[in-house]
C-alpha cells in the first residue's frame, strides 16, 4: 500500500520534521522534540525570574540605604570650608579710628557706604587632632568692614573668630579651642578663648519652620530666631527668620570727650548701647543662608551728652552673593531632596516590582501538554492517509 505524497515529505511540527518510518508503511509518526522544548522554556524562565529577583532585591535595598548612606554622607557640613561673603549697608553712620601723625584719632563719618567681607576657612588639622572630624568641624571666620569715605574705602574694624560645630546640627560644640580676637591699635593680634552657644554659621539639614538660638557676637550669646515665612530668591525657596535684640549695655570705657562735643578735652565714661534686628533667609534643605540683613544700632551714651552712633544703619548680603548663593545651594539641595524622597520611593517600587516578576516567573506552571493525538489509519480508495 502506498503512502500519500504528504505522507513520504512528513510535516514540520514546531520546526522538526515528522519522519515517517522506514518503508513507508502504516506505523505511527514520532513527535520529536516537543517535550524537550517545554523543559527547556521552563528552565530559561526560571533563570531570567531569577535575576529579576536578585535585582529587585538590590533595587530595594537601595531604596532603604538611599537616606542612611547616601543622604547622610552628603548632608554634611565640609572640614575644609572656603567661602567668601561681601555685605553693604548705605547712608550709615560709623566712627573710623585711625591714626593721624602717630596719634590715634576717632573720625565720625555720617552717610557713608559700608562694605563688610567676611570669609570662612575651615581647619581640619584642629579637629583631626582631636579624633573628632568624623562628627565636628573647626571654622575660623574673620571680618573686615570699611567706609567708602570720600572715594576711598577706610578700615572700621576686624574680627577673627575660630568656631568648632557639628557637621550636621550646625551647632557649636566647643570642642577644639574656640576662640574671639580682642585686638585694638594697641594690640591688634590678640585673642580670648570663648564658649559659643546655638547655630553659629549655618542651621541644620531640614530647618524647620520653628525657633533656634542663634549666636550674636556683639552679646556673646545665642538668642531666640524666630520663623517668619516662606520666600523665594532667584527660584530658591527659603525660609525667612527674624531675631530681634532690644537695647542693652555691652560695657563701660574712658572715650574723648571731643567725641561728644567738638572742643571738649579729656575723657568721659562712655557706655556702649547695642541692640539689632537680623533677618535670615535660609535654604530649607541644607540650612545654608542665602541672604542676611542687620538692622543695627551700636551707639555710645555718656553723662550730658547725645548719643555718638558707633554703627548704626542697615546693612547685608549684595545682590551678588545673594544670587550665587541660591543658585549654587538650590542646586544642592534639589539633588538631596531627590536622593532624601525619589530615589528611595523609585528604589522601592521597582524593587518589589521586578520580585514580582521574578516570582511570578519562576513560580509560573505551564498548563499540561495534551496527550498525543489519537493515529488513526485509514484505508480510502487502496491509500494509506494518516491524521494527527
Amino acid at each position: 500500500m502506498k503512502c500519500t505524497e504528504r505522507g513520504a515529505r512528513g510535516t514540520f511540527f514546531g520546526g522538526i520534521p515528522a519522519v515517517s518510518p522506514a518503508g513507508g508503511h502504516g506505523g505511527a509518526y514520532s513527535l520529536v522534540g516537543f517535550g524537550d522544548f517545554t523543559v527547556e522554556g521552563n528552565h530559561m524562565r526560571r533563570v531570567l525570574g531569577g535575576i529579576l529577583v536578585v535585582l529587585g532585591a538590590l533595587f530595594v535595598g537601595f531604596g532603604f540605604l538611599a537616606k542612611p548612606y547616601i543622604f547622610n554622607s552628603l548632608a554634611i557640613v565640609p572640614l575644609d570650608q572656603d567661602s567668601t561673603s561681601v555685605s553693604q549697608g548705605e547712608n550709615m553712620a560709623v566712627l573710623w579710628p585711625h591714626v593721624v601723625d602717630g596719634k590715634g584719632t576717632i573720625d565720625k563719618l555720617v552717610g557713608v557706604k559700608v562694605i563688610s567681607t567676611r570669609t570662612v576657612v575651615g581647619i581640619p588639622g584642629v579637629v583631626k587632632d582631636a579624633g573628632l572630624e568624623d562628627t565636628d568641624a573647626f571654622w575660623q571666620t574673620t571680618v573686615k568692614s570699611q567706609a567708602d569715605n570720600n572715594g576711598q574705602l577706610v578700615d572700621l574694624t576686624y574680627s577673627n573668630e575660630g568656631v568648632s560645630l557639628d557637621r550636621r546640627t550646625g551647632e557649636s560644640t566647643n570642642c577644639c579651642g574656640d576662640f574671639v580676637s580682642t585686638g585694638n591699635l594697641d594690640d591688634p593680634s590678640s585673642q580670648e578663648p570663648i564658649q559659643h552657644e546655638g547655630l553659629v554659621f549655618k542651621f541644620p539639614f531640614g530647618v524647620e519652620k520653628k525657633s533656634y538660638d542663634w549666636w550674636d557676637g556683639d552679646l556673646k550669646r545665642a538668642e531666640p530666631i524666630e520663623f517668619q515665612s516662606e520666600e523665594e530668591l532667584f527660584g530658591t525657596k527659603v525660609y525667612v527668620f527674624k531675631q530681634t535684640i532690644a537695647p542693652e549695655a555691652l560695657g563701660s570705657a574712658p572715650a574723648p570727650a571731643n567725641l561728644f562735643q567738638d572742643g571738649a578735652t579729656g575723657n568721659v565714661t562712655a557706655t556702649q548701647m547695642y541692640g539689632n534686628t537680623r533677618t535670615l533667609w535660609v535654604e530649607p534643605v541644607t540650612g545654608v543662608l542665602i541672604k542676611g540683613e542687620e538692622q543695627v544700632s551700636k551707639v555710645l551714651e555718656a553723662p550730658g551728652y547725645s548719643p555718638v552712633p558707633r554703627t548704626v544703619g542697615t546693612i547685608g548680603f549684595d545682590e551678588d552673593t545673594v544670587k550665587k548663593n541660591a543658585e549654587d545651594w538650590g542646586a544642592k539641595a534639589s539633588l538631596l531632596s531627590f536622593i532624601d524622597t525619589w530615589l528611595t520611593l523609585i528604589g522601592l517600587a521597582l524593587g518589589v516590582l521586578l520580585v514580582l516578576v521574578g516570582a511570578w516567573l519562576i513560580l509560573w506552571k505551564r498548563p499540561a501538554d495534551p496527550a498525543p493525538a489519537e493515529r488513526v489509519n485509514l484505508e480510502k480508495d487502496g491509500r494509506s492517509t494518516q491524521r494527527v
